[in-house]
């Protein structure tokens, strides 16, 4: 940007316009290149876009200021014959600020969250542009700044602006890292939770083993003695019963990686116990490269997210689909529930809560797949949430 607008203002400077003129110009003319190539890079970013410039346009207006105080210190005045030295200051001085600058920007952009709020995103990336207009709009129409307070007058603002939205953006950063704390904490809890679940299925099934093994034998003098007594349909019965029994004390086995299996039999087992329909299609090997743990945690959450979500639904219309598959060296994962109510979208085109406590499901599945570069694709049609990812080895 400041060498598009170094070029811009020395041919204007060359053909000998008058300083208002090259204000005008500059101000017109010299952010057009840069926008033009951050949006054609960055594609559906219009509110990042514009506090990027408002941030871009203070900034550069501080060190041009700046670079008219050094002429100003050396001269004792400012004229249009000191047009081009301003422009050489102005670039030593932003090459001078260059490593504070991209410190600067490189954290720039406050939290995703702002942006992803359609009613506070613009509020704040229209800030710095009315922070810049505002102090550039006094001195437009001003051929040469010509006292000291003046000069001074006119770079407070943008600086205190700038140090004051560090300090905040800063501030800012230091509450997400405490909220991303606690949020592992409530991932871990969970899983916690969900392992004490999986112990207690097992615990459970080995009782009833135990059970129908010291049972076994008063079982065998019952079928012998309706057979002895000729009652064939009775015994066929009572051995059924027993099968029934004997079913009922297995864990059920989905895949044959453990982790992703006690996840899949713990939220199974909890959608059932909530009245919701459960399909699914398991189809993954005993070893593959994806971490099982990461995968296995995904699940959980987002698991427990469609569960959540379809225990608002009335009871007839609950219902959960889930398709986990590998082939060819890609997996695939799907999750699907009805849902009859609006759902808040972010800028990443996936549900967006601003509610302490939620969201771990998103921010699980966000890193999941920032991990693996999945693709994820959400989409939500005649009431049915579908959430997909892919990704391969």
């Amino acid at each position: 940007w400041s060498v598009a607008g170094f070029a811009i203002n020395v041919f204007l400077a060359a053909d000998g316009v008058s300083y208002r003129a090259y204000k005008l110009s500059a101000l017109l003319i010299g952010w057009i290149p840069y926008v033009l190539l951050s949006t054609t890079v960055i594609r559906s970013r219009a509110a990042q876009h514009v506090f990027v410039f408002g941030m871009q346009s203070t900034w550069s207006f501080t060190v041009h200021a700046f670079a008219g105080m050094g002429v100003a210190l050396i001269y004792g005045t400012m004229s249009e014959e000191h047009i081009l030295l301003q422009l050489t200051f102005y670039l030593l001085i932003f090459a001078a600020l260059l490593r504070v600058g991209r410190k600067f920007f490189t954290q720039l952009l406050p939290a995703p969250q702002i942006f992803e709020d359609s009613s506070l995103k613009w509020y704040m990336s229209i800030l710095p542009t009315a922070i810049f207009i505002g102090t550039a709009i006094t001195i437009i129409d001003v051929t040469f700044v010509t006292t000291w307070k003046e000069r001074l007058s006119r770079i407070c603002l943008p600086i205190f602006f700038l140090l004051m939205y560090r300090a905040i953006n800063t501030s800012t950063r230091q509450v997400e890292e405490v909220q991303r704390q606690e949020q592992r904490v409530r991932l871990l809890r969970r899983q916690t939770e969900s392992l004490r679940e999986h112990n207690a299925l097992m615990q459970k099934s080995r009782r009833e083993v135990v059970a129908l093994r010291e049972d076994l034998g008063r079982t065998y003098r019952v079928i012998d003695e309706l057979l002895d007594a000729g009652e064939i349909s009775e015994a066929m019965a009572h051995i059924r019963r027993q099968a029934h029994l004997l079913d009922a004390t297995t864990i059920k086995v989905f895949c044959l990686a453990p982790l992703v299996n006690a996840a899949l039999s713990i939220y199974f087992k909890r959608a059932e116990e909530v009245g919701i329909k459960v399909r699914h299609k398991i189809d993954l090997p005993a070893q593959f490269s994806t971490d099982e743990s990461d995968l296995a945690i995904l699940l959980s959450n987002l698991l427990e997210n469609a569960i959540t979500a379809s225990e608002k639904q009335k009871p007839s219309a609950r219902d959960l689909s889930v398709i986990i598959r590998y082939g060819g060296g890609q997996y695939v994962l799907e999750v699907a529930n009805r849902y009859d109510f609006p759902i808040k979208l972010g800028d990443n085109g996936l549900p967006y809560t601003s509610k302490i406590g939620h969201g771990l499901g998103m921010s699980s599945l966000e890193t999941f797949a920032k991990k693996y570069d999945a693709y994820v694709d959400f989409s939500c049609e005649d009431n049915r949430v579908r959430l997909s990812l892919y990704w391969r080895d």
